[in-house]
């Protein structure tokens, strides 16, 4: 394990300086953005102490992208570190898993938990961060989600357990068409996804089946969403636009692919769509 930039440890008033600085400087945004990293990819948890009458409380952030950990970590003033371990996959493949991680614990972690709770889709984090916070936790009613906290949730949701890909012009090798595509085993939570970015951003998606197989624990199915656009079905155009904004994505890499989808799109548009004749 490598300490890549390191923070002073916790005292009682370095944590009611950072909750009074942080409480003015994050707002809705900031937390439906975090909201998306942890559905897909972060972690709460409470854990026993030996000879201590109070449990251990985490929040963790993992990844093997640097970019969202390295912005985790410089946002809540914790320590960055790279580990590198011997890893089996659920199919049991072994491989050498190179992660980033970032991670909150006692009062700040309660903090994080309480103001990025409203935000989370996904029943099983909030079964967790309710372990942390010992007490129910409801995400909010999604009539009263604004259109930019949608789009920022699903920015990170889209980075954490997305790909995005699309069809390619051999010749040119210019993107014509580009899918962004969402995995997850619960089917619930996406068709709550589906249900929240038809209504508020008026997107055009649908999830399905994408393939079964075995793990130690047993058959477990992977469900898909995705969202498409062209040339020729470009309801969608508007929502890859708003992705490109500032402090909407984190990862370059896949920002990189949606700005170069939309140029060439822009560059498209005024040009007459010719059909095809035998």
């Amino acid at each position: 394990m490598t300490v890549i930039n390191g923070y002073p440890k916790q005292t009682k008033k370095s944590n009611k300086e950072f909750f009074k600085r942080k409480d003015q400087e994050l707002t809705n945004l900031d937390w439906a953005k975090w909201a998306g990293w942890f559905d897909t990819d972060g972690c709460f948890s409470r854990q026993k102490r030996k000879k201590k009458l109070s449990d251990q409380l985490f929040v963790k952030l993992q990844l093997r992208d640097r970019q969202p950990t390295e912005l985790f970590s410089d946002m809540f003033e914790t320590s960055l570190v790279y580990q590198e371990a011997d890893t089996i996959t659920p199919n049991g493949a072994k491989y050498i898993s190179k992660v980033f991680k970032g991670s909150l614990s006692g009062p700040k972690a309660t903090w994080f938990t309480e103001n990025v709770s409203p935000y989370l889709i996904k029943e099983e984090k909030r079964e967790y961060a309710g372990v942390v916070l010992e007490d129910t936790v409801r995400s909010k009613d999604f009539n009263t989600w604004t259109k930019d906290e949608v789009t920022h949730y699903l920015a990170t949701v889209i980075e954490g357990d997305g790909t995005i890909g699309g069809h390619v012009k051999s010749k040119s090798r210019k993107r014509e068409s580009i899918v962004i595509r969402i995995y997850s085993r619960d089917k619930q939570y996406l068709a709550n996804l589906v249900s929240i970015a038809a209504s508020k951003l008026n997107i055009d998606c649908k999830f399905k089946k994408a393939n079964t197989y075995q793990t130690k624990k047993g058959l477990v199915t992977m469900y898909q969403l995705f969202i498409l656009c062209s040339r020729t079905n470009s309801k969608n155009i508007d929502f890859f636009r708003s992705l490109l904004k500032y402090n909407v994505m984190t990862l370059d890499r896949k920002k990189e692919k949606i700005q170069r989808f939309v140029n060439w799109f822009d560059t498209q548009k005024e040009k007459p769509i010719l059909e095809s004749r035998v």
